[in-house]
């Protein structure tokens, strides 16, 4: 079986004070994705009027987990157009460290004071890594830096060959195509970042994780040939695209949600 080095993480707090270890996931093709790194992205939903609450609390949660055994990366950005929306991006070296830092004493009492002005739960997913690139030399993002951060849900029989939804059975299908949009938009013009993150928990549900040098690198990118022909095939239609002649056709979708993208500025250092 093949073997990637590449990632996952910890659930809640609390949660994670009796949970055991997380471990290497295994695709149904038989690839194992290692745990190490460990990667958690995390989405939080609050009140728009307290947005600058959350923001302190979120640097405040940076400058804690700096200090952290094991710590790779941590990035927390702010949702473009809607406040109250953040996500906070973590790298661990393994699971363990992860779970020492959910359990640590800063950590339970940053959850506590962001509740009150959450509308959502605090919505964190452990990820292992499908493509993900070397943390070492990945660049950090700054002011201008525009990030991506996509849910996909790939309906479980589409994930791998034969996947009924798509114009050709044989593939790509569902994983395939995810790699494959890791890969080519990496040498797209202005690209920083671009990672597909395996939910531990949940192998058919995945984090793209994207970054731009600026706003229209990531707009030009959407406009390319290769993205438009990937979404086409996602909705189980050519590469090509095309009009369906009928008004009331139903895309033949591989995922089991919308593809979601939303965009984020950073908003730590």
């Amino acid at each position: 079986m093949t073997r990637y080095s590449n990632p996952l993480g910890g659930l809640a707090a609390a949660c994670l004070l009796a949970a055991p270890a997380l471990a290497d996931v295994e695709l149904k093709d038989g690839t194992i994705l290692s745990d190490a790194p460990t990667f958690i992205v995390t989405y939080i939903e609050g009140d728009a009027a307290r947005a600058d609450e959350m923001l302190s609390l979120i640097k405040g949660q940076a400058e804690a987990s700096a200090g952290h055994d094991g710590l790779l990366r941590f990035e927390g950005l702010q949702r473009m157009g809607q406040p109250g929306h953040f996500v906070i991006l973590e790298a661990w070296e393994g699971p363990e460290a992860r779970a020492a830092h959910a359990a640590a004493p800063e950590t339970v009492a940053f959850r506590e004071a962001l509740e009150p002005m959450l509308y959502a739960p605090y919505d964190e997913r452990p990820h292992v890594g499908l493509v993900a690139a070397s943390l070492s030399e990945m660049p950090a993002g700054d002011a201008d830096t525009v990030y991506v951060v996509t849910h996909a849900d790939i309906i479980p029989p589409e994930q791998f060959a034969p996947c009924e939804r798509q114009v050709n059975p044989a593939g790509p299908c569902g994983n395939d195509m995810l790699t494959a949009l890791a890969e080519f938009s990496r040498d797209h013009d202005g690209n920083m970042r671009y990672d597909v993150l395996t939910q531990s928990n949940r192998s058919n549900h995945m984090s793209v994780v994207e970054m731009w040098t600026d706003a229209a690198a990531q707009a030009a990118h959407q406009m390319t040939p290769e993205k438009k022909a990937f979404r086409n095939e996602l909705s189980g239609i050519p590469a090509e695209g095309g009009v369906n002649p009928d008004p009331q056709f139903v895309l033949n979708m591989l995922t089991g949600s919308l593809w979601d993208e939303r965009l984020y500025t950073l908003v730590t250092d």
